[in-house]
């Protein structure tokens, strides 16, 4: 009892506030320990209830002596190098501006020096970050030069709003990465539409209350575009117009999607049939369907790229006129004609060759023999079949040489950062504000074939989302939320709904609700 009756033995319990996380706490606990020291001295005047402003203001005093105590040795010390230090009669070190004979408050004119480095100041900068409604680096800086002279001010008062978890969910970047070589399917040597990519546009309004949709079927390979008119957008409806699809184009082997629920359903479908007994008559495979990750609609920006065509050429024909169902069928069998007569390679002002277009991989090549006698020449018949296997040679050497030899890989990502197993993210909506976005955690992160991470899965309260990495807004902060469930790692990664996953539980102790418990420890005086 005595020793903490001495007033110099308090510098003595210098690890007091390392037990406490608000500067508010501190303060408190020297100021009860003053009010001890005061009522154990003076026994006529005992104070007691609640602490006084007074006693608020002399217990801060005392906390950042016992600081300075910690941090410096003296107005002499080599970190006090530049600046005008001296000590008070409370034996507080303070700067000397050079505003001193100005009329102001004291603490203006003269602050109290704080170090940089020391964990109560960082606990003292969130106190007053919090006090000031989450304020920016400058505003904070400003308010803290009112009494405190901090090293390094605006350096350590970034560091500290850096961390502060309500101003990085609100502030925080998207991350962003280049974009990868195209895949195989998509400059391949193939038929036309073997490698399709579909996706629905619309509403359009018709005639006598009908509503109908547009399903845009795109070539990977050749940009050609196939139009198809439906009426719902139901499973059934969407097969109706694929139907119709592969009986004009034929059929396809892969279809690129989204996670559309007809996709979705037609594929399900499909998957669901015995395809042994059709394979046997039949001597075909199953489409392989390909899905793009939720809420990733660039992934699919090579058809998205043609209905935005499509749009503006609907506006510009129809305006505000309602067509019969036959009517706009015909409306959009001249609108996929102009868009397939859309030039891919430059076109020239010259008499020089015509420029590629996807008609001319649907188109047969003009014919300005006669077939007849053709057909009656046998030598002649060789001869032309061998011609026209060389115009297509020559034009399949047009594409890849003045198309896709443009196709350069550019590089506009500066974003360095990385995400790991176990971060605190956002995952943004753009069907909600910010303030409703859920919170997760990183359980997988799935690279590429560049080893360039694309694709993480994310735990959140309730479920697990596989999420492209341009969707997530990581808070860099080195704790994981009391709401969440306990952290777990996957050690078998995969897409598919076959893979199997297995989790392991960190070790850490947590109560039943999923709070994570945090060890008591004892305070060492």
């Amino acid at each position: 009892m005595k020793s903490l009756a001495n007033t110099e033995n308090i510098v003595q319990c210098n690890r007091i506030y390392s037990f406490f996380s608000k500067y508010q706490q501190i303060v408190r606990l020297v100021g009860w320990m003053l009010r001890f020291k005061h009522n154990c001295l003076c026994t006529k005047e005992e104070r007691t209830r609640e602490l006084t402003s007074l006693e608020f203001h002399k217990a801060e005093l005392k906390l950042n002596l016992m600081i300075q105590h910690e941090s410096f040795e003296g107005e002499e010390d080599k970190k006090l190098k530049g600046l005008a230090v001296f000590v008070e009669e409370d034996k507080i070190l303070r700067v000397k501006t050079q505003i001193v004979n100005r009329r102001d408050k004291e603490d203006f004119r003269k602050p109290l020096l704080l170090p940089s480095n020391h964990e109560v100041v960082l606990k003292l900068i969130e106190h007053y970050h919090k006090k000031n409604l989450h304020c920016g680096v400058q505003i904070l800086q400003n308010i803290l030069r009112e009494k405190f002279w901090i090293l390094n001010g605006r350096k350590t008062i970034r560091k500290v709003v850096s961390k502060c978890v309500i101003c990085k969910r609100y502030s925080s970047k998207r991350l962003e990465v280049d974009s990868g070589p195209l895949p195989e399917n998509r400059v391949r040597d193939a038929a036309v539409f073997q490698i399709t990519g579909v996706d629905a546009a619309g509403l359009l309004f018709l005639r006598g209350n009908q509503k109908a949709w547009v399903l845009l079927f795109t070539c990977a390979v050749y940009r050609a575009v196939h139009l198809e008119i439906i009426t719902s957008l139901s499973t059934e409806a969407f097969l109706m117009g694929f139907r119709r699809f592969v009986a004009r184009r034929g059929r396809c082997s892969t279809i690129y999607c989204d996670n559309g629920t007809n996709f979705v359903g037609a594929a399900n479908l499909l998957h669901g049939l015995d395809w042994n007994k059709i394979i046997k008559p039949g001597a075909i495979n199953a489409i392989e369907w390909k899905f793009n990750p939720p809420t990733a609609a660039w992934w699919g920006g090579w058809w998205e790229r043609l209905i935005r065509i499509l749009k503006d050429l609907l506006k510009r024909i129809l305006d505000q006129a309602q067509l019969h169902y036959e009517e706009m069928l015909t409306i959009l069998c001249d609108s996929k004609a102009l868009m397939n007569s859309r030039p891919l390679t430059y076109v020239s002002q010259s008499d020089q060759l015509v420029p590629i277009s996807p008609s001319s991989f649907l188109q047969d090549i003009k014919e300005w023999s006669t077939p007849d006698i053709d057909a009656i020449d046998h030598n002649s018949l060789n001869r032309r079949i061998k011609y026209r296997q060389n115009l297509q040679k020559d034009l399949r050497n047009r594409f890849r040489n003045e198309y896709l030899g443009l196709l350069v890989q550019r590089t506009k990502c500066r974003d360095t950062r990385k995400l790991a197993v176990g971060y605190v993210v956002l995952f943004g909506a753009d069907n909600c504000k910010r303030i409703n976005w859920p919170l997760g955690r990183v359980t997988d992160i799935i690279p590429g074939k560049e080893e360039i991470v694309r694709l993480v899965k994310i735990q959140t309260s309730h479920s697990k989302l596989l999420r492209p990495i341009q969707r997530v807004y990581p808070l860099e902060i080195s704790f994981v939320s009391d709401f969440l469930p306990p952290m777990r790692v996957n050690h078998t990664v995969g897409i598919d709904s076959d893979d199997k996953e297995t989790f392991t539980e960190c070790e850490r102790k947590v109560s039943r609700s999923g709070r994570e418990i945090k060890v008591a420890e004892k305070l060492d005086l």
